[in-house]
């Protein structure tokens, strides 16, 4: 979910290298500044992305990975999948509907 809420600040046809985006989500998820993330962290976060989380968001129709170049581009849906996801944990965690 990390990856999606990063992506979704992006404005749709915006392109992102996965190496960055490696470095960001381990950052946020260690604390530290994407420039402080050590190799191993990298590496871990770059290798789960392009193994399995990307193709399976690209599979859904929220970004365009390129597997090649190793980018990804962002998609219009993110957003509303962002806002259905929030509605629906929302909804689950307070029972309340909106």
């Amino acid at each position: 979910m990390l990856t999606l809420q990063y992506l979704a600040l992006f404005e749709p046809g915006t392109t992102i290298e996965v190496r960055h985006l490696a470095r960001v989500i381990r950052g946020v998820e260690t604390g530290s500044p994407p420039r402080n993330v050590g190799t191993a962290d990298y590496e871990s976060a770059y290798n789960g992305l392009i193994q399995t989380h990307l193709p399976k968001i690209d599979q859904r129709g929220l970004i365009q990975y390129d597997e090649r170049r190793k980018t990804v581009t962002v998609e219009e849906s993110i957003e509303r999948y962002i806002v259905l996801t929030t509605l629906v944990q929302f909804v689950l965690s307070t029972g309340r509907v909106v």
